[in-house]
């Protein structure tokens, strides 16, 4: 593996049974589950994560950012800088930056309807 392989990133390692033994081994534990039809599945920011599937299926998938997550996100953004810009994954593809400029204006302008709607329930002095 060279230096500027990621094996997180580069998304091309399945680990066997074998190998999750291995890690065990080493202290690195993994969960696994079945998904059946109509679970969905939330998988935590940085949370390394594989799927075999045992059937013909589709997967969907949604990128999301809790406020929690926030600081975890751009840890994992900032670690895609590092890969080669041939790598798949370079391209800043959650572009957080402009997610949390877009929630902070979004809860600013509930904050300014709240204020106005007290404001006009007020009483006149």
């Amino acid at each position: 593996m060279s230096s500027m392989d990621d094996p997180i990133h580069d998304q091309r390692f399945y680990l066997t049974a074998t190998l999750r033994r291995h890690l065990a081994k080493l202290g690195v534990r993994g969960c696994t589950f079945v998904q059946m039809l109509g679970d969905a599945v939330f998988i935590p920011a940085g949370a390394a994560h594989q799927v075999q599937n045992l059937f013909s299926c589709i997967k969907v998938a949604e990128d999301f950012v809790t406020p929690e997550g926030v600081v975890l996100s751009a840890q994992i953004t900032n670690e895609f800088r590092y890969l080669t810009r041939q790598h798949q994954n370079h391209e800043d593809k959650l572009q957080l930056n402009n997610v949390v400029h877009f929630a902070v204006c979004e809860a600013v302008a509930a904050l300014e309807a709240g204020a106005e709607r007290v404001e006009a329930d007020e009483p006149a002095k």
